[in-house]
């Protein structure tokens, strides 16, 4: 009895396993893998924005290449290794139609031979490229057969390759092919077929070993060379949205690999985040950006190129749910769940958006829309989910901005990193506080008028004036202080100054210190402690140790250097004096770097320039100070001292590589006497 009930409750499961292996669509417990950018430009992991839904096997698809899915969630997926192109309803899980040899009532048409791309026009008709073929067919949306678009007779045209991949049609019915093999770029042919030229096209991008080659390298040297003979970035994929604006995705390297088109072909987007093998890309009703790579990942970005989500993985081995073996194509339905293929497999995958994400898109269409207090709504509910979504932050600040909130826009504006709008609500923001704070500032400036003119009244004597002039003979008396103070004298007047601490042994190697430790204190600063609009470093991502060292021994290794060198070529300077020129001569950098960071706090982006200044004034002033006081302790002309200075910047550059070697073959040694004591050890305890 118990062997008839084992029995027949292994013939039960074999039986559910065998059911379930056999239906064609599943739900999947995996997750998608979300991540999105953090204020360091970096990716971090999130909440789900997708979660895998449905996938379907039972469709017989070899090699699927590309998809679309009409308003009436009709999806047509170009099955390229059977030759043909599957209707499939996504609504009721049926197949529509095929499209191939025998179904299409046409004497014109034989056939698909490699289909690889398929675009859908806004009235329902069907362009699919066919790089076998090396044609484009086009179906009526009743999939009767117009016309093929073959190889353009342009004479311009005859040696350039025809094989097309990938198709779009904007409203004008101007088609847009990607064809294998053409560098040239997106080629575009009118609806009667003719060539009208390349639509956009990618640039070489060069190395710097490159370009070094290209200034040195002659015409003919440049053709000959294979370094030099360097082919741009591909197009993978072409894709015209409902509103006519065309978008391509490239693989190879660099920031441009998915591209929003202007109608002259210009790209409108800046630097966008991707991946390095795209391979397809589609939009919403909404503008939403969806492209995916090769690799098993899909990016999801906002009308203007800002990366929202990413998710997905490259399955290994595994059969999970989610994941891609060779993910080729992308497309969205009308409930904005996110369809894909699977090259390798032969499946489609489904994506249901999560709360998080529709909260999102629902926050980023009425911002698009003018709701800001919907929006502000919203992006308030995104932050409770996720406290560091930048992506919501800056939501959060834009609706404040048109609220006229500028102190809570400027708030979140700083925790997404978002310097660009920081600055906009800055300014808006500053001019407030002026306009409220004009009055109050003529009256100290009056006050303070007056206030001197009543001293000068009383002081008629001069007594305070005396007393002022006094305290400034005390301190430049006291030792160190008075010589501290002599840097800004120098800074003044340098040939006179430097001349004194030549001849009469001014200034003093204990206040030089002091000066190159303020200096690096106040470099330090300005490192680290100006306003967030200029600030870029942090200081938990300094190596403060290797900083304090690197600032010092090239500093040591300056004034050894320079005082070796101008002892070999008759120089008057001593030691001691070639410590304390740098130090003389900083003084103007020094104030330069102060004056930054205070007013680093009080000017917007667009005011950068005055920073620039500043800066560039004080450092230029610092550097002469310091060359007028080597060529004056020296006794050095103009080309003496610009040739001492060009020897030692040699000589740093020896001893720095003298000592790197030093310091790894140090390394070695220490390794190879750690072995052999440890090989000794071992002979003598035979352990």
């Amino acid at each position: 009895m118990k062997k008839i009930k084992k029995k027949s409750l292994v013939l039960f499961l074999t039986l559910i396993f065998m059911v379930m292996a056999a239906l064609p669509v599943g739900a999947s417990q995996a997750t998608s893998y979300t991540y999105t950018l953090d204020d360091q430009n970096e990716m971090v992991r999130t909440q789900d924005a997708y979660l895998p839904d449905k996938t379907i096997t039972d469709l017989g698809l070899s090699e699927p290449s590309d998809m679309v899915i009409d308003e009436n969630n009709i999806a047509y997926i170009v099955d390229t290794g059977n030759q043909r192109i599957v209707v499939y309803d996504l609504n009721t899980e049926k197949v529509v139609k095929e499209m191939k040899k025998g179904t299409i009532n046409s004497d014109e048409f034989t056939g698909f031979e490699t289909p690889k791309g398929i675009f859908r026009t806004n009235e329902g008709e069907l362009y699919i490229a066919d790089s076998g073929a090396k044609t484009v067919f086009r179906f009526t949306k009743d999939f009767e057969f117009v016309r093929r678009y073959d190889k353009p007779t342009a004479p311009i045209f005859a040696d350039t390759n025809y094989e097309p991949s990938k198709v779009a049609v904007d409203s004008g019915n101007n088609l847009y092919i990607v064809s294998e093999g053409v560098y040239a770029g997106i080629i575009q042919l009118a609806n009667t077929g003719e060539f009208l030229g390349y639509f956009t096209s990618n640039k070489s991008v060069l190395t710097p070993q490159q370009m070094f080659l290209k200034l040195i390298y002659t015409k003919e040297q440049q053709k000959k060379s294979e370094v030099l003979n360097t082919l741009p970035s591909t197009f993978s994929n072409v894709y015209v949205d409902r509103q006519g604006t065309a978008y391509s995705t490239c693989m190879g390297k660099g920031n441009d690999l998915l591209k929003k088109h202007s109608t002259n072909g210009t790209n409108m987007f800046g630097d966008v985040k991707t991946p390095s093998a795209l391979t397809d890309v589609t939009t919403d009703e909404n503008g939403i950006i969806y492209a995916c790579d090769s690799h098993g990942y899909i990016w999801v970005y906002t009308s203007q190129g800002e990366v929202i989500f990413e998710f997905g993985e490259q399955a290994e081995d595994t059969d999970i749910s989610g994941l891609y073996s060779s993910l080729m194509t992308i497309a969205v339905d009308n409930k904005g769940n996110i369809w894909t293929a699977d090259s390798e497999k032969g499946i489609l995958q489904s994506f249901n958006p999560t709360e998080y994400a529709t909260t999102i898109y629902r926050a980023l269409d009425e911002y698009e829309n003018g709701d800001y207090d919907d929006a502000l709504t919203d992006w308030s509910y995104v932050l409770r989910l996720n406290q560091m979504s930048v992506l919501a932050h800056n939501g959060v600040a834009k609706a404040y901005y048109n609220d006229e909130e500028y102190d809570k826009a400027m708030e979140h504006f700083e925790i997404a990193g978002n310097r660009d709008g920081y600055s906009n609500a800055f300014w808006e923001v500053r001019n407030k506080a002026i306009q409220k704070g004009l009055g109050t500032f003529l009256i100290i400036v009056i006050v303070l008028i007056l206030l001197k003119v009543i001293i000068s009244f009383v002081d008629r004597d001069k007594k305070i004036r005396k007393a002022k002039r006094n305290l400034g003979k005390k301190l430049k008396n006291t030792p160190v202080i008075g010589e501290i103070g002599y840097a800004f004298k120098c800074a003044k007047h340098p040939i006179d100054r430097y001349y004194d601490i030549r001849v009469h042994k001014n200034g003093s190697m204990i206040a030089a210190t002091i000066i190159y430790i303020v200096f690096f204190g106040v470099y330090m600063l300005y490192q680290t402690q100006k306003g967030f609009i200029y600030q870029y470093t942090k200081v938990e991502d300094m190596d403060m140790g290797a900083v304090v060292v690197g600032f010092f021994a090239i500093l040591i290794l300056f004034i050894v250097c320079n005082f070796l060198v101008t002892s070999i070529t008759d120089g008057d300077g001593t030691l001691k004096q070639v410590y304390m020129i740098p130090a003389y001569g900083v003084m103007p950098a020094m104030i330069s770097m102060l004056v930054t960071i205070g007013m680093s706090y009080v000017l917007t982006y667009n005011e950068s320039f005055i920073l620039t200044t500043i800066m560039a004034i004080g450092v230029c002033w610092s550097i002469a100070t310091i060359f007028e006081g080597l060529a004056t302790v020296h006794d050095y002309d103009f080309k003496h001292t610009v040739l001492s200075l060009i020897i030692t910047v040699v000589f740093m550059l020896i001893a720095a590589i003298v000592v790197l070697v030093v310091i790894i073959m140090w390394e070695q040694l220490k390794d190879f006497l750690l072995t052999v004591g440890k090989e000794i050890i071992r002979n003598v305890t035979g352990s």
